[in-house]
């Protein structure tokens, strides 16, 4: 039995973004929005987005930016930075846009090939090469002998297998690498705050983006590394960051 794919229903801003593109681009429009109806992203097609005001190239192979994730770089702005661990960086979006608002340092940590690509675009499209180094490696990997840093930030993998089991049609077009965080979507937060608990200085800012209803149990994750961790809600009051000042 053939199974037909639902096709995808686009909105008017869907259809204005594209017809707008096709026109800028001598493209056809028709073949554009077959490519969104048969549910690849919108931003895929576009290849780029914007996060924090900035604009960022995306593509297949990449996580596109998320406006809940923007809370991470408010956080990040009030402690004023100077060094930043940017980890699990796919795009590049928060340790650039920091970068930007600061010009402060940032290492961003990846492993993806294919997102360190669109992570050295970015950095180049938003003027900051010179400012962020691209390190391609696991960051659930033991053995980084880094500087310490002012601030460690992560958007780690957090779906959970549920969640994986009922993607949308364009988030699955999405790399999984990026997305799936174990059965229980923690399977980062287990890890990620011993390991990396002393690469950040005392008083700095250590923050995490979590999934839906993981709040909670990454904090108590984040406690019993020795931190004491608050809970940040983001713009559809979900509890989205945890985050902890060391030493305090």
């Amino acid at each position: 039995m053939t199974i037909v794919p639902q096709m995808m229903m686009m909105n008017r801003h869907e259809e204005k973004w594209l017809h707008e593109f096709a026109q800028k681009n001598n493209l056809d429009l028709s073949a554009l929005q077959k490519r969104r109806e048969n549910g690849e992203p919108l931003q895929y097609i576009l290849g780029e987005w914007e996060f924090y005001g900035y604009t960022f190239k995306v593509g297949k192979g990449v996580l596109i930016p998320r406006p809940e994730t923007e809370f991470l770089v408010d956080l990040a702005k009030e402690h004023k930075p100077k060094t930043v661990y940017d980890l699990c960086a796919g795009s590049g979006c928060v340790g650039i846009a920091l970068a930007r608002e600061l010009g402060c340092d940032v290492i961003a940590v990846e492993i993806s090939d294919e997102a360190i690509e669109y992570l050295k675009q970015n950095a180049e499209l938003n003027n900051v090469s010179d400012k962020v180094k691209i390190i391609k490696a696991d960051v659930l990997s033991p053995g980084f002998e880094f500087e310490q840093a002012d601030c460690i930030l992560v958007n780690p993998p957090y779906l959970t297998k549920q969640e994986m089991s009922e993607l949308q049609e364009e988030v699955k077009h999405e790399p999984g690498i990026a997305l799936y965080g174990g059965e229980d979507g923690l399977d980062f937060c287990r890890r990620i705050f011993k390991l990396w608990g002393e690469s950040l200085k005392q008083g700095g800012l250590f923050a995490v983006e979590v999934g839906h209803g993981q709040a909670e149990e990454a904090a108590e994750l984040m406690k019993s590394a020795g931190f004491s961790p608050q809970i940040k809600k983001d713009y559809s009051n979900t509890d989205r960051i945890i985050y902890a000042i060391k030493g305090e």
